[in-house]
Order: structure tokens, then C-alpha cells, then sequence
């Protein structure tokens, strides 16, 4: 009967501390098993985290070159009106100078006319000058004859 006690007895230990190894063994499984699921999530969100980032990256990088094409438009635009202006300028300076080329040859041909009416006028007095002295030296003669 006591060996019969001891052997009930080492059974219960025997049963107990193989509940005992399955529980620690659960507890180990559940435990291991929380900290593949805590890693999971923890991977999940540095995914999330970084697709986030390269979102905010690429999005970033658009806002850039949107920025660097509306200042090159403007500089483009600007060269342009420059241009434009500069054309205009040139245009107007074309202009002036042909009208002020156009007033000295109309300067030049008015006092060229001066001159030849002048001539005109001094020929027109020297030959009125001959004419005079032909005629007083004819009508001297015709005088001086009588």
C-alpha cells in the first residue's frame, strides 16, 4: 500500500510536471508567437513609414521640378520681352535715324538749290550784265556815229 501510495504519488509528479513542460511550452509557443506578431506590425508600420517617406519624396521632387519649369518659363518669358523690347529699340532707332538721314539730304538739297538758284541768278545778272554792255556799246556806236 505504500508503494502503491508512492507510485500514485510519483504519477501525480510525473502528471504535474508534464503539465507543468506542456504549460511552459505553451507559454513559450504564445509568447514566441506574440513576438513574431509584434515584429510583423512593427515591419508593417517601417513599411508603411517608409512608403510614406517616398511618397512625401516623390511628391517633394514633382513640387521641384513644377518650381524649376515656372521659373524657367519666366526666364524664357523674360528673354523674350527683352528681346521684344530690344527689337522695338532697334525698329525705333531705324526710324530716327532714316528720318533725321531724310531731313540732312532734304537740308542738303534745300541749301544746294540756294546755291544753284544764286548761280542762276548771278549767270542771269552777268548775262543780263553782257547784254547791258552789248547794247550801250552798239547804241554808243550808233550814238558816236551820228
Amino acid at each position: 500500500m505504500l508503494q502503491e501510495r508512492q507510485r500514485v504519488i510519483y504519477e501525480e509528479q510525473k502528471k504535474l510536471v508534464q503539465q507543468q513542460a506542456q504549460t511552459k511550452a505553451q507559454m513559450a509557443r504564445y509568447e514566441d508567437e506574440l513576438a513574431r506578431k509584434r515584429m510583423q506590425a512593427e515591419n508593417e508600420s517601417h513599411r508603411a513609414r517608409n512608403q510614406e517617406l517616398v511618397k512625401m519624396q516623390e511628391e517633394s521632387s514633382i513640387r521641384l521640378e513644377q518650381a524649376r519649369r515656372a521659373t524657367e518659363e519666366q526666364i524664357q518669358a523674360q528673354r523674350r520681352q527683352t528681346e521684344k523690347e530690344k527689337a522695338e529699340i532697334e525698329r525705333e532707332t531705324i526710324k530716327v535715324k532714316a528720318m533725321a538721314e531724310a531731313e540732312g539730304r532734304a537740308h542738303e538739297a534745300k541749301l544746294a538749290e540756294e546755291v544753284n538758284k544764286r548761280m542762276l541768278v548771278e549767270r542771269a545778272n552777268a548775262e543780263r550784265e553782257k547784254w547791258v554792255a552789248a547794247i550801250n556799246t552798239t547804241f554808243d556806236h550808233i550814238g558816236g556815229a551820228n
